[in-house]
């Protein structure tokens, strides 16, 4: 994925260098914030949050991470999380991932290394699988009343 110059005259290079890294500022961390916010009581990891988020962020343009997407990113994690859940499947960002965009340097051991499946204990224990699947419910609740009530 090409990055994303939005840099307008006067704010010079570094600006742009900036808003290239980190799209539109804080958006990301603020997505991150939330769905960790309701972490609490889960099996769930903020680890496996921010992994989440590191895949969605090379795979979703840059221009669609902003406020007024933010229901749509949210939307995006959960599903993305239930995905992982369902498949038992969630890769580590760094190690062996193919797509990693060319802009983060990794060490060779990093770039060869196979993937490493955070997930891989829900695949040998059909009760945390299950366990998983109705925190990862509850989790949908709570982003719903957070959202809808503030609660």
């Amino acid at each position: 994925m090409a990055p994303e110059l939005r840099c307008g005259g006067g704010k010079g290079l570094q600006a742009c260098e900036q808003t290239r890294q980190a799209p539109h500022g804080r958006f990301p961390l603020r997505c991150l914030h939330l769905c960790t916010r309701i972490l609490v009581g889960t099996g769930f990891s903020t680890s496996a949050l921010k992994t989440i988020v590191m895949h969605l962020l090379i795979t979703t343009p840059l221009s669609g991470w902003c406020g007024k997407d933010f229901l749509l990113r949210l939307d995006d994690i959960m599903c993305y999380l239930r995905r992982c859940l369902e498949t038992k499947c969630l890769n580590h960002f760094f190690f062996g991932n193919k797509n990693m965009p060319e802009e983060i340097v990794l060490p060779p051991a990093l770039q060869t290394a196979e993937p490493v499946n955070l997930f891989q204990h829900l695949a040998h224990d059909p009760a945390a699988h299950g366990q998983a699947l109705r925190e990862f419910t509850e989790l949908q609740d709570q982003l719903e009343r957070l959202l809808f009530y503030g609660i």
